[in-house]
């Protein structure tokens, strides 16, 4: 009896795993591209024809092969990128299975020139199916050319499989977009049928990604960067106000090697906290650098996935380092008026974010960098609460002198104009526009950090009422409370409860007196809400119901030291900038704005 196991043909087996490695185009560019990268390439040319169906030719200007080198390099398995066992776990290149040119070369017509700097002529090596045609010397430049013909030429059940020519260029332009972010040292030139696309020359990383993308696009980023004794995170994540609908523009790099990651998507996101509204997502360019060995990067064919030793302590500091970023940078909605004569609505508004950061690193080279006008306004402030307090006047001067220093602390507080518009908005003169500020958001950011801190520290303060109020639940708020009373009781909710009615003893300090069972209730509706269609953690859910209902109200009037006072709260909190929602608690129209918009300019 004939035994019905067989070893595949080197042709076969090679065109199998070209399935895995050589998916569409796009795989071609990137393996390529990454070889020359591995080769110690500082100019890396693409040029592709139809998508990449007809040609895709890459030219580097490496170190090249020796002719023994050169004809082993479309054997399978065959690399120069690791050895033993041992390389495996400290891989710093981003090719190193030797797969790459066999599979290409297996389903493809392939032309090889390659020449080192030692020697005097190159080395040419022509493959047609995996076969080697030929074998030869060349004159040729240093460096390696490979170009790869008619991609699936032989195996037209794969080619009719490819998408259009729109799609599969789309999926080569963001390949080589994340090689040329990732290594801004080397020059980078992309040519699509004849037409340059990109012409990159060696430059810092923010130069770089301004020339992939815009400058308008880049004027949305703020630079990150935080390391310790084991890992370093650099790089740029967006303004919130520039978060998108969709997942695009965001890139992780682990050691110059770019890769997916859910899990540490999440840890950006869950960085910015309240700043984007759920369902938006920010943008990043986030690059680690890690000691090789605390990472797995062969984890999968396409080596777009990677598993890290400690993955826990990554999302971490990657979350904690986003958080740091957008708490030490002010963001301010500033409202650009649109000139009546622009194109599309002459009448709108279009939102852009200011923002400043006096702690970046000078290697990143951020344009980023001037003084915060809050930090301006908020000393106008202490002036003009310096004026209220009569007792800052020095006792031991003249009356004229007496004089003198009320009248420049009363040149001082009235210099800072504020005014309340229809009960909603305070508005402040600065010295470059009009700052607007939402009382009722301004109050909750602040009224959510204290309850944040109440429910952390689990020291509360409350106020206990002269006479107490009963307040009658229905059985499932009743539920509730008794689920929260911990956490309410933290708050600064001093009660005791007996079947469905809560004998309220004491409340917050920021409860107004006579709104005390409206607001119990308020906060217990509140939480099911939140608990419905966010899934807050609970302590998050708690103290974001009790800012959202203890706030001060749109129609509540506010003196100038309420007024002041609510702004001074405001900017010593860690996120003066949106309410707990995502929504902007300041406003800003510069009077270049105005300017333009009545034709001053």
């Amino acid at each position: 009896m004939v035994g019905k196991i067989k070893i595949l043909p080197s042709v076969i087996s090679n065109k199998i795993a070209a399935g895995e490695v050589v998916g569409r185009p796009e795989s071609v560019v990137k393996e390529l591209i990454e070889n020359s990268i591995d080769a110690a390439a500082d100019e890396i040319t693409l040029i592709i024809s139809d998508a990449g169906k007809t040609l895709i030719h890459v030219i580097d200007n490496g170190t090249g092969m020796i002719e023994e080198d050169a004809a082993l390099c479309f054997q399978r398995h065959s690399t120069s990128k690791i050895y033993i066992y041992e390389d495996l776990e400290r891989i710093s290149t981003l090719g190193f299975r030797g797969e790459a040119l066999a599979s290409i070369a297996s389903v493809s017509q392939v032309e090889l020139k390659t020449r080192t700097k030692d020697d005097d002529v190159g080395i040419s090596v022509k493959v047609e199916g995996g076969e080697v045609q030929e074998i030869s010397k060349t004159s040729c430049p240093s460096g390696t050319s490979i170009s790869v013909k008619n991609l699936f030429y032989n195996t037209p059940g794969r080619r009719n499989f490819l998408k259009s020519d729109q799609t599969e260029f789309k999926h080569i332009y963001e390949t080589f977009i994340r090689l040329a972010a990732s290594n801004p040292d080397i020059a980078f030139k992309f040519v699509n049928n004849d037409n340059i696309i990109f012409d990159l020359k060696t430059d810092i990383l923010y130069n770089r990604i301004k020339e992939l993308f815009t400058e308008q696009f880049v004027n949305s980023l703020l630079p990150l960067e935080a390391e310790n004794s084991l890992i370093k995170v650099y790089g740029y994540i967006s303004k919130p106000g520039f978060a998108k609908k969709s997942k695009q523009e965001q890139y992780f790099f682990l050691n110059s090697r770019y890769f997916n990651s859910k899990n540490l998507n999440y840890a950006i996101y869950t960085g910015y906290d309240d700043l984007i509204e759920k369902g938006n997502y920010p943008s990043f360019f986030i690059y680690i650098e890690l000691d090789p060995e605390k990472v797995d990067v062969n984890v999968h064919p396409s080596k777009l996935e990677v598993k890290f030793e400690d993955e826990g302590a990554v999302f971490g500091f990657l979350r904690n380092a986003v958080k740091d970023t957008l708490s030490k940078s002010d963001i301010i909605f500033n409202i650009g008026l649109d000139s009546p004569d622009s194109e599309g609505k002459g009448d709108g508004f279009t939102k852009s974010f200011d923002s400043s950061n006096t702690n970046i690193s000078r290697d990143i080279k951020s344009p980023f960098s001037h003084e915060s006008e809050t930090k301006k306004i908020h000393s106008i402030f202490e002036a003009s609460k310096i004026f209220q307090k009569s007792e800052d006047i020095p006792e031991d001067e003249s009356t004229e002198q007496k004089n003198i220093f009320e009248h420049k602390k009363k040149s001082e507080a009235e210099a800072f104009n504020i005014w309340q518009y229809q009960n909603k908005y305070i508005m402040c003169q600065t010295e470059t526009g009009l700052m607007i500020i939402d009382q009722h958001a301004a109050h909750e950011r602040i009224l959510y950090e204290k309850a944040l801190t109440a429910l952390e520290t689990q020291a509360p303060f409350s106020q206990q009422l002269l006479v107490p109020i009963d307040i009658y639940l229905t059985k499932i708020d009743f539920q509730i409370a008794g689920s929260l009373s911990e956490e309410l009781k933290n708050l600064g909710f001093n009660f005791t409860a007996k079947s469905d009615m809560i004998h309220l003893i004491g409340i917050p300090s920021d409860v107004r007196i006579g709104d005390e069972s409206k607001i119990f209730q308020e906060l217990i509706d509140q939480f099911k809400e939140y608990e419905l269609k966010l899934n807050l953690e609970k302590r998050d859910n708690l103290a974001k119901s009790y800012a959202c209902k203890g706030a001060i109200k749109t129609g509540d009037k506010l003196n100038r030291e309420e007024m002041t006072n609510l702004i001074d709260a405001l900017f010593i909190t860690k996120m003066p900038y949106v309410c707990p929602h995502g929504r902007p608690t300041i406003i800003r129209i510069t009077t270049e704005e105005l300017d333009k918009r009545f034709s001053r300019t």
